[in-house]
Parts: structure tokens; sequence; C-alpha cells
């Protein structure tokens, strides 16, 4: 970015909403068609293209980022609007709603991982700029998001060795993928086909799979199989797909399988409703599959970060995070920067 006025304009957007919830509104480019020619299989590249672009070395990605959690389903609402909903599951950290708004691409917005950041509690102190310019590596580290055309994304890990594609084609990482998949792709084909023209190179310490959806009602779930994309699709427009800690696509490998118990009581949960629910009530079960548990190997708790509900066809976003359920607020890919508060 040779533009330090887009930096500033940036910086100058980021606020704190409470204390787990921080927004920027990102200004003027990322990089991303630079990134996806040149091809950059793993976090440290990232890093690298990131300082170099914006010309500062405040910018870096935590490469130990792992032991997530996770729950996502798509559903629709009582006016026939799709949605998807989605637990994040990690260690404590805040996490940060972004909007970005490149040349070549679509709006979207999306949540990042203060911790990926290295933007966590520790670091929020309003006065240090260096604190916040941390932000500009913002667009690279987004969990899940929408975009202007009602595309929603999230990632979720599975604990077994990751994807190392090594076709001929230009590499592509966890994070770059949703980026991607988010700035060229109006709906679910578009980012089926998008991510079969790279090789996936996962982040280094698991494998992971994604659920996508786009306004039309149609949903996906990407796994890779063995270094082998596999697409699992809905049978009908109707029909709710569930994604926790295991491979869906048989022959994955599920020896250290999570989440079969929340993956039972979405489905659950749908069907006594009728596969339709409102956003709010999408909002109760996600709360019903939080996660808070004391880590098996490492001194640390595993909770939900955040929970947050996609509207694709309204392009908003309800969100709940640090697992206080009692403060939701609502954003917009249409008002940047503005925040409401639900209850």
């Amino acid at each position: 970015m040779k533009d330090k006025k887009a930096i500033k304009e940036t910086l100058a957007t980021v606020k704190q909403v409470d204390k787990n919830i921080w927004t920027v509104v990102y200004k003027g480019s990322y990089g991303l068609d630079e990134m996806l020619e040149k091809g950059i299989p793993g976090i440290g590249g990232i890093v690298r293209f990131t300082q170099k672009y914006i010309h500062s070395r405040q910018v870096f990605l935590n490469p130990f980022v792992k032991d997530f959690g996770c729950s996502t389903f798509n559903t629709r609402t009582p006016q026939n609007d799709v949605i998807l909903g989605r637990n994040f599951d990690y260690k404590d950290s805040v996490c940060i709603v972004v909007w970005t708004a490149p040349e070549n691409g679509y709006r979207s917005m999306t949540v990042t991982l203060g911790a990926f950041l290295l933007y966590g509690k520790k670091w929020q102190n309003p006065e240090k700029l260096k604190n916040h310019i941390r932000m500009m590596g913002a667009p690279y580290c987004c969990m899940d998001g929408v975009n202007e055309k009602g595309l929603a994304i999230a990632v979720l890990e599975i604990k077994t060795k990751p994807t190392k594609q090594k076709t001929g084609k230009k590499p592509i990482t966890t994070v770059t993928a949703i980026r991607a998949v988010l700035d060229k792709c109006k709906n679910v084909d578009e980012a089926i086909e998008l991510l079969k023209k790279y090789d996936m190179r996962d982040l280094i310490f698991a494998n992971y799979h994604y659920q996508i959806a786009d306004a039309e009602g149609n949903s996906v779930i990407i796994e890779y199989v063995n270094n082998e994309m596999k697409v699992i699709r809905q049978t009908h427009k109707d029909e709710n797909l569930k994604l926790t800690n295991y491979f869906l696509t048989e022959g994955g490998d599920n020896r250290k399988e999570m989440g079969r118990d929340r993956y039972k009581k979405i489905d659950d949960t749908l069907c006594e409703c009728g596969h339709h629910i409102s956003e709010e009530d999408a909002m109760k079960l996600l709360e019903s599959c939080k996660l808070c548990y004391h880590h098996q190997y490492l001194p640390h708790m595993v909770v939900t970060v955040w929970s947050n509900v996609y509207n694709c066809a309204k392009k908003t976003m309800k969100i709940c995070s640090g697992m206080n359920y009692d403060d939701m607020y609502e954003f917009s890919l249409d008002e940047p920067g503005k925040v409401k508060k639900i209850k």
C-alpha cells in the first residue's frame, strides 16, 4: 500500500464496542490480487507480504493459533432469508469486526480473531498507535464473513494433519482462501470453482473445512481428504447443513474428532423447528452449543469467543462475544463502523 493516507484513515476508524468487540473500517487496498498471482502458501509469506505492502513491521500474524472448536449451520428465517449461524471457539480473545471495500472485488464484513493479530486484551491501549497498526493485517485474519452478494463463509478445524496439495497450481492458505472467496465470489458455485484453481496449504497445525452459504439458498461444505478437495452439497435448498470438528466425507481421519454432540443438538433443534428459525432463536441455539473447558494439554480455557448469525439477504450480522448472551449487537455491511445494540 503506497498510500499512507489510507493507513491513517483506517486507523482513525478503530473503535471499541465493549470489552470483547472492536471494529475497523479498512481503507484502501490490501493486495489480494498480487498475493493470489504470486501464490503464498503460509502465514510467514502473508506476514512478509503485508509488512512490505504497508511498509510496517508492526503487522504480525500469530502462527501458533490452533485448537479451535467451532460449530456452523445454515437455515432460513420465517421470512425466508438465508442465515448462517456460527460459534467460534478458542482461548479467550477479543474479536474484531472488519469492513473492506476492494477496488477489484466485492465489499465484505468479516470477523477476525484478535489473538491472530496479537491484538488481544493486553494490547487494548487506544493511546498507542503501534497497537492499532496491527489492524492493517485484519483482512487476512478473517474467520468468517459475508459479502455484498450475500455469500457467507466460515472455517472450522479438524484435528488431523494439514492439507498440503502439490499439483502445480498456485498455493493458497486457509485465511487467504476465505478472503478470496469473499472478494471474488457471488455464490456457492463460484466459490467452489475458485478453490479448485489453487493448491490448498492449511495453517500449520491442523486441517480445516468450510461451510459456505449464499443468498439464493445454496449451501455447501468443503473438505480436504487426503489432499483431495471434496464438496458436500444440499440435496435441496431447504436442507440444513451442519458442521463441527470432524470430517463428514467418508475416508476422513476422525481419530481425534470433536463435536458430534453439538452436531446432533443443532440437527435435532432445526428438525423440531421445521428447518426454519429466527435469528434470535439461531443465537439461542448457538448459546446451547457454546464451549468452556480446560485445554487437555495447555494451561488455558477453550471458550466460545463469539457467536454470530449472518443474514445473507440483508447482509447483516448479529453477534454476542465473550459468552455474554445478554448483550447482542447488529452490524450491517452497508453501514461500515456503525453498531446497533439489540439487547
